[in-house]
């Protein structure tokens, strides 16, 4: 008796179990098909560049395979530390002998480095002694230093293009700019950077960059990391990062080799048909809907979207952002250096209106008045490139990747880089 009923009980089970599996199949069949997992600006922006980019010449090639092509004309080439996340979302600490960990706050220096693709082309450059996007090593004075994030490393055009290439131009000075910036820094990082190579130079003036974009996202994470914390509790704090350089070469090298065997792998992977099965009977997708729906439930202030839209950041920017700001200007004062708080924009085109009409959109723009109240408060020379570019420029999407998303282009850069040094020198 009691093994009939259990037998019955084990078949129940196994059809319920099995009617569920067959239900998530048809979800993850669904979501295949409607890509709602996936559903995002971002996704939605990067469908329209995909389709922009079949209709015009350019290079196709993922930065590996690039980078792949290219060493065969350059063996010393490198790819960069930030467009491959070293800077970011990868580790790139290491430890010394002694045990000490190093938190690298620049790339492999004195190589030619492959950097990103936004405008059909690879920028490349050839870093100097610290690992920096400058066109030679360090000499002992500069008219400006700048301090940011990819928008001053260069991010995506050749060396002559971006901010630093059209500084020195305009002023007509070659070496006449130092370039500190570093893609993927936030307020804390560049801090950082300043605190460790500031007294390699002497300069007149420092620009820091503030990314509309990213920059309190980036924060918020980089005030989670013991070692940067630490330049933001102690003011005398220092890695000694310039002596260093050897083993912070020597250990990106590394780091990077491991990234691109990992990346090669993972395409072998993904060009065998069972890769794609074995995902679908895995509800891949299902379980990343999952998670991307427990993610929107969770607290908003853990959730750092790239295009988030609540105003999350209020407090920080009021704290930390405020504190920190307010040290990388008494850096400069200490050495009686004129320090400016530049407003990048970021903005990019409306997914839903795109093929009608293109609306601007200006991401993390809820934030606008508070940053600037923050500069002014502290008594640092704002230069508001976005109430320049908007009033300036009749068409701004010609000045970002594709009238899309992305960095500014090459038209972009030279136009804010005379606006910016207009403004100084009107100001002088």
């Amino acid at each position: 008796m009691y093994a009939l009923v259990l037998k019955s009980i084990l078949k129940k089970t196994l059809l319920f179990i099995i009617s569920i599996y067959l239900s998530l199949l048809i979800v993850e069949t669904f979501l295949i098909y409607t890509d709602l997992d996936r559903k995002s600006v971002y996704l939605d922006l990067n469908k329209i560049i995909g389709k922009k980019i079949n209709e015009i010449d350019y290079d196709k090639r993922s930065l590996v395979e690039f980078y792949q092509d290219y060493k065969k004309i350059n063996e010393n080439v490198v790819l960069s530390t930030t467009s491959t996340g070293l800077n970011t979302h990868i580790d790139s600490t290491f430890t010394l002998n002694d045990g000490t960990k190093v938190f690298p706050l620049s790339g492999i220096s004195n190589r030619e480095t492959v950097l990103c693709n936004e405008l059909g082309y690879f920028a490349k450059y050839k870093a100097d002694q610290y690992g920096f996007n400058n066109t030679s090593n360090w000499k002992n004075e500069y008219s400006y230093l700048l301090i940011g994030d990819s928008t001053v490393e260069g991010y995506c055009v050749d060396k002559k293009d971006n901010i630093a290439g059209n500084l020195q131009n305009l002023l007509g000075k070659k070496n006449s700019v130092l370039n500190l910036g570093r893609g993927g820094n936030g307020t804390l990082k560049n801090y950082a950077v300043l605190k460790e190579y500031i007294d390699l130079i002497d300069t007149k003036n420092i620009l820091y960059f503030h990314a509309t974009a990213n920059d309190l996202q980036d924060l918020q994470v980089e005030l989670r990391n013991p070692i940067l914390k630490r330049y933001y509790n102690d003011k005398n704090y220092s890695q000694n990062l310039a002596n260093l350089q050897d083993s912070i070469d020597e250990n990106l090298i590394f780091k990077l080799d491991k990234i691109l065997e990992k990346f090669i792998n993972e395409k072998k992977i993904v060009k065998n048909k069972k890769y794609y099965f074995i995902k679908f009977i895995k509800l891949n997708r299902t379980i990343r809907f999952k998670n991307k729906v427990l993610r929107e439930l969770k607290n908003k202030e853990e959730r750092s979207s790239e295009f988030l839209k609540e105003h999350i950041f209020g407090e920080l920017i009021k704290t930390e952002f405020r504190s920190i700001l307010k040290s990388m200007k008494n850096l400069a004062d200490e050495r009686n250096i004129n320090f400016y708080f530049v407003y990048w924009p970021y903005y990019y085109t409306d997914p839903d209106s795109h093929k009608k009409s293109e609306k601007i959109i200006n991401l993390n723009d809820q934030y606008y008045s508070d940053i600037l109240s923050v500069a002014t408060e502290l008594e640092i020379p704002v230069i508001n490139l976005k109430k320049s570019l908007f009033e300036l420029e009749k068409d701004p999407l010609s000045l970002i990747r594709l009238r899309v998303l992305g960095h500014f282009n090459e038209k972009g850069y030279k136009l804010l880089s005379k606006i910016m040094l207009n403004k100084i020198e009107n100001k002088k």
